[in-house]
């Protein structure tokens, strides 16, 4: 016997509010870790190269063109991000893109090697 519309509905919703609690607790376990754990000064990106943490842009303070050199950030998308940090205030992790119109873990996965938030 399946699940109702209305059980699949509820199960959707407990779903997601576990995510967002972990979401949020992961974020705040992040916080207490040192940056080196979290922050390494170098990675290796897909193509092979390596990213300094210098190289990184910072997406509280680039502008729209810097932003849209990002992989899966065009025009609509760093003009989301710079609204977003203008009206919610910096960003203090990069995973808090997700709360940016149009970013999901897709797009997220793809910037997290090419991104800070200025340490």
């Amino acid at each position: 016997m399946g699940l109702s519309r209305g059980e699949k509905g509820v199960l959707a919703a407990v779903l997601l509010a576990l995510a967002v609690m972990l979401a949020i607790f992961g974020l705040r376990a992040l916080r207490s870790a040192p940056l080196e754990a979290i922050a390494p000064a170098a990675v290796s990106t897909p193509a092979g190269e390596t990213v300094s943490q210098e190289d990184r842009i910072d997406i509280n303070t680039a502008d729209a063109e810097a932003l849209m050199s990002l992989p899966g950030i065009g025009e609509a998308k760093a003009a989301a991000i710079i609204a977003y940090r203008e009206e919610h205030g910096p960003f203090r992790y990069p995973e808090e893109l997700l709360n940016v119109k149009g970013i999901g873990e897709g797009i997220l996965e793809g910037l997290l090697d090419y991104v800070t938030t200025g340490g």
